[in-house]
């Protein structure tokens, strides 16, 4: 199965949705967006992330993005960045309806903060 690889386990989005890596998920569609028309909104959603002291923020530095947005087992949305290239987009748009498995590399803080469990 294709993967796709996150670098933190606690990002908000997974919270949200009650969904802690590894699972798994289906490619519903792939956009492309210039990165003056991603939302601060938006730019927050796919970036928090929370470590064991304080929220945080992966750093998005690209100009052209694609956006994937993903589909769980339960029915649940979630979205994800990632840098743009030919390769990349080609490679996510044949992708289109498959399942993928959400990781975290696993190099990365592994703990996962249940909040939804309190």
């Amino acid at each position: 199965m294709k993967q796709i690889i996150f670098s933190h386990r606690d990002y908000d989005k997974f919270l949200r949705i009650q969904k802690e890596p590894p699972f798994t998920a289906r490619l519903l569609q792939v956009f492309l967006l210039q990165d003056a028309d991603v939302t601060e909104w938006f730019r927050e959603y796919d970036t928090k992330f929370y470590t064991d002291s304080r929220t945080d923020y992966y750093p998005l530095q690209s100009r052209l993005w694609i956006v994937l947005l993903l589909e769980t087992e339960e029915g649940l949305l979630f979205t994800t960045l990632r840098s743009a290239t030919t390769s990349k987009l080609q490679y996510y748009q044949d992708a289109q309806g498959e399942s993928f498995e959400i990781r975290v590399n696993e190099h990365q803080n592994k703990s996962f903060r249940s909040r939804y469990n309190d």
